[in-house]
């Protein structure tokens, strides 16, 4: 009989051979003679993970550094195997522990990169990457993920710089070239950009996701026939690409074809990018149809969000069904005055369990597919939808003479969402020639400390933008939707006033961003249907707001 020693020579020879269900076979065979053996158990784990088992290879590894911890490459192994598990951060410890044990090995500071890239940790990402070029300049994997990192860290002029090195390094680098466009499409240099992405697919037919890139930019271009086949050819190669599936539901959801967008924005909760939280339930899903019993409906994004959705509720059939909302406790008072027949409890309130109380539930985002809405019906809904307490708009009113002399106009021009609030923002300042307007009353409508701003514009301009007294805008929605329904015009960004104001089917102009931070419910194919009595106006470039505020200000003085 062979000697383990013997045996564990031909399973690694067959291993470096590419044939793992061999060497497996002969790990195991040491490992039944010696179930302690540290590098069968170790390379066995290694077999897995490359044959597609990472799960159960990463436990092998996990066995065989409980043996022997001291071993750099099986804590490396380890994380990459955790790194294709979805678990960035338990894959970052392996990858550390690597490097206490070599700090001077590239392909372990590489790694470690890559985890926190996933981590969204972009400056720790390039900390990493510029380590591991000290080590090996010639890396251009490493070019290539600093790229990625400087992108995801506002810095494209800098990513393009990086991958630009790695092409140098290898010019049929597909990968590297499409990541070159998205940062050149951040630059706003969409043409230069979509000729990168054709470049990868030219180098690499079959890379899907240069071709979910190439979508990307070519939705953002208005180029919106391209961009859906680009998305199919994506979902061809990678029909589990749960983040081109989503991304095409939006695109189409954003061109006002509300059927076939919607009836993929489920996809939505298999995406890396979705922000959004499922709730954990026992209950079964609603169908849609009339007659489900008591049915719960629950929020999943932000607030704005949570307004669009509500818009639906009117579409609801009325037979069989006792519906509940929940919703943000914000949003409680009023959406128990604008759906008296509805109950409403606070999605805080949530906890299981939930059978005893509801039959069936959807998200609030899953309406547009269960009613079938498409432009006739999402016309056919309740406008306005919300009500506001006329008692606080009458008290409002009685207490601030700033909301009963001349025409009013509400004022918001900030986002504080964490993902692209930038990209959504003005400065007041900015707005200065609408506040030249005389005989115009402003008020504010914006959250958030934004005092200085407004002591910025009465000192530059001599205009008072008016607030309410003893109103705060961010917690109290009830009494800023009274304070929005006193205003005759309302002149906002991409945020809760826009959704309020379209709510209450005010008169009013959003401006938006194009590129980052754009929404598909803002877009020019379905926003008329969404808010029909908002403008809406967008930047022509990608971070450029100047021709954009200008037609916003001719806008809203024509409402005023």
């Amino acid at each position: 009989m062979a000697a383990p020693a013997d045996i564990f020579r031909q399973g690694l020879a067959l291993h470096q051979r590419g044939r793992l269900a061999e060497a497996q076979a002969l790990y195991r065979q040491v490992l039944a003679r010696d179930p302690r053996h540290f590098d069968s158990l170790h390379l066995l784990g290694l077999c897995l993970v490359q044959g597609g088992e990472t799960g159960r290879g990463a436990e092998q590894i996990r066995r065989a550094l409980a043996i022997r911890s001291d071993f750099p490459e099986a804590h490396y192994n380890l994380g990459n195997a955790l790194l294709t598990l979805g678990q960035p951060g338990e894959a970052l410890a392996s990858f550390e522990t690597a490097l206490k044990l070599k700090p001077d090995d590239a392909q372990y500071r590489l790694e470690a990169g890559n985890a926190l890239k996933e981590l969204k940790r972009s400056d720790e990402a390039i900390a990493q990457y510029d380590h591991a070029l000290r080590l090996d300049p010639r890396s251009a994997e490493a070019f290539n993920n600093r790229g990625i990192a400087l992108k995801d860290a506002g810095r494209p002029a800098e990513a393009v710089e990086s991958l630009d090195a790695a092409i140098a390094l290898r010019p049929a680098y597909a990968e590297a070239h499409s990541n070159r466009g998205n940062a050149l499409k951040e630059l706003g240099r969409p043409d230069e950009a979509l000729a990168c992405h054709d470049r990868a697919i030219a180098l690499r037919p079959d890379h899907a996701e240069a071709h979910y890139n190439r979508a990307n930019l070519l939705g953002e271009m208005k180029r919106l026939d391209a961009a859906l086949a680009s998305y199919d050819t994506a979902l061809r190669l990678r029909p589990d690409y749960a983040e081109a599936r989503h991304n095409k539901s939006l695109l189409l959801l954003a061109a006002g074809r509300l059927e076939e967008g919607f009836a993929l924005y489920g996809s939505r909760w298999n995406s890396p990018s979705f922000t959004g939280s499922r709730l954990a339930t026992e209950l079964p899903a609603w169908d849609g149809r009339p007659g489900a019993g008591r049915l719960l409906l629950w929020p999943e994004q932000g607030i704005g969000d949570e307004i669009l959705h509500a818009s639906l509720l009117s579409l609801l059939p009325s037979e069989g069904l006792a519906v509940t909302v929940a919703a943000d406790r914000r949003l409680g008072p009023v959406y128990r005055r604008s759906f008296p027949h509805l109950a409403v409890i606070d999605s805080d309130d949530l906890q299981p369990p939930l059978a005893g109380r509801f039959d069936a539930q959807a998200a609030m985002g899953d309406l547009g597919a269960l009613l079938g809405v498409e432009p006739a019906r999402l016309a056919s809904r309740r406008m306005p939808f919300l009500v506001a307490d006329a008692a606080r708009r009458e008290a409002l009113r009685a207490a601030h003479p700033f909301l009963r002399d001349g025409p009013v106009c509400g004022l918001s021009w900030k986002s504080a969402n964490k993902k692209f609030g930038a990209e959504k923002s003005l400065r007041l300042i900015d707005l200065a020639p609408l506040l030249a307007t005389p005989g115009v009353s402003f008020v504010n409508l914006q959250y958030g400390d934004v005092a200085d701003e407004i002591e910025e514009v009465r000192r530059a301009l001599g205009v008072a933008v008016n607030q309410a007294q003893g109103l705060d805008v961010f917690n109290d929605i009830d009494g800023l939707l009274a304070l929005v329904d006193c205003c005759d015009a309302v002149l906002t960004t991409s945020n809760v006033t826009a959704h309020l104001a379209g709510a209450l089917a005010r008169p009013g102009v959003v401006v938006v961003p194009t590129g980052k931070g754009s929404l598909w419910y803002w877009q020019g194919g379905v926003n008329d249907l969404w808010y029909p009595s908002l403008q809406r106006i967008a930047q022509e470039r990608a971070g450029q707001w100047q021709a954009a505020i200008a037609a916003a200000v001719a806008s809203t003085r024509e409402l005023l």
